[in-house]
Formats: structure tokens, C-alpha cells, sequence
């Protein structure tokens, strides 16, 4: 409410407020541009590119924070095989619970001294101890394998996430520290042609 009409809303980071250092840090880096591209450029050019360079400086964080929030929202997202490998274990833990119910009664007739029914198997092992052990083994190699996936993935979108955070910092300082020294310095060199015209 009360923003720009169509503007993005972004909400803030958990990024800690820049230290007194990196606040100077960032001052240094700003002149150093500012002074680089008033060099050879007459007096009052040269304050007015120092000064465009220092322009938006005040809203230099802001922004900054903003692309790291924009930047960072991907990030966090669940990759989509999460929910399968989640089923999935569901699948293995429901099986195995299956398996012990099965046992568990099987334990409870044999105690009883009630008959016990004709047992399936597989192969000589009976299918209640397939299930639970089978289930076991595949619950740990799916665990396993998850973890592996994860890694993998986590590896490959931090170095995504690097790549974009770097290039949203890179179109932040463009916005806010290039761009005006470039159009304060389009504006010498047009001022410098019309004078050259107005001479000629």
C-alpha cells in the first residue's frame, strides 16, 4: 500500500546493517570511481562527476538488500524431487510398519497358541520379515541417496545463487554509481561538442 502502481514488492533480508568499515569501504570504492572518471576533466565537471558517482549513495543499501532478497527467494525453494524422495520414504516407512504388524500378530497367535495360517514367502524368507527388514534397508539407502542428491544440488545452486547475486549487485551499482557518473559525463561531452560547434 501507498508504493509505485506496479512496482515489486520485495521484503527485507535477515542481512545484519553494514559495520562502520564496510559503510567506508563501500565511500572509498564510490570515490575511487568518482575520481577516476573526473580525471582530466576541468574543475567544475570534475565536482559535478564526483558528486553524480556519490548521487544515490544513501540509497545504495537499500538497494542492495532488495537484490539479495530478489536473488535469494530461489534459493530457498525445495528442489521438485524433494516431495517424491518424501513420499517415497512414507512408502518404505508404511511398508515396514506393515511388515511389523504382520509379525506382531504372527508373535500374538504363536503365544496364544492359535493356528497359524499359511505364511507367504519369498523365496524361504517369509514376506512379514521382507517387509520390515526390506523396508529397512531401503529406507537407509533412500536416506542415503537423498543425501547425496542434496548435496549435489546444493553445491550446484549456490554457485547459481552466486552467479546471480553477483550480477544483481553488478545492475545495483550500475543503477546507482555508474549510471549517473555515465550521464554526467554525456553531458560534459555534449556540452564540450555544442561549445566546439558554437567556436567553429
Amino acid at each position: 500500500p501507498g508504493g509505485e502502481p506496479g512496482r515489486e514488492i520485495v521484503g527485507r533480508t535477515s542481512v545484519p546493517a553494514a559495520s562502520a568499515v564496510q559503510r567506508a569501504q563501500v565511500e572509498t570504492a564510490i570515490r575511487d570511481v568518482g575520481e577516476a572518471a573526473a580525471s582530466g576533466l576541468p574543475g567544475p565537471w570534475a565536482g559535478a562527476v564526483r558528486h553524480a558517482a556519490r548521487s544515490r549513495s544513501q540509497d545504495l543499501a537499500d538497494a542492495v538488500d532488495r537484490a539479495v532478497a530478489r536473488t535469494s527467494a530461489g534459493a530457498t525453494r525445495r528442489p521438485r524431487w524433494w516431495r517424491a524422495v518424501n513420499a517415497l520414504q512414507w512408502l518404505v516407512f508404511a511398508t515396514m510398519v506393515a511388515g511389523a504388524l504382520w509379525l506382531g500378530v504372527l508373535f500374538g497367535m504363536d503365544y496364544l497358541r492359535l493356528p497359524q495360517p499359511p505364511l507367504p514367502t519369498a523365496g524361504v524368507v517369509p514376506w512379514p520379515t521382507v517387509l520390515l527388514v526390506g523396508g529397512a534397508l531401503a529406507g537407509v539407502l533412500i536416506a542415503l541417496l537423498a543425501r547425496l542428491a542434496a548435496w549435489a544440488g546444493g553445491r550446484r545452486r549456490a554457485r547459481r545463487t552466486s552467479r546471480a547475486l553477483r550480477a544483481a549487485i553488478g545492475q545495483v551499482s550500475k543503477d546507482f554509481v555508474l549510471d549517473p557518473v555515465e550521464a554526467e559525463l554525456d553531458r560534459y561531452a555534449r556540452f564540450t561538442e555544442a561549445l566546439e560547434l558554437a567556436r567553429s
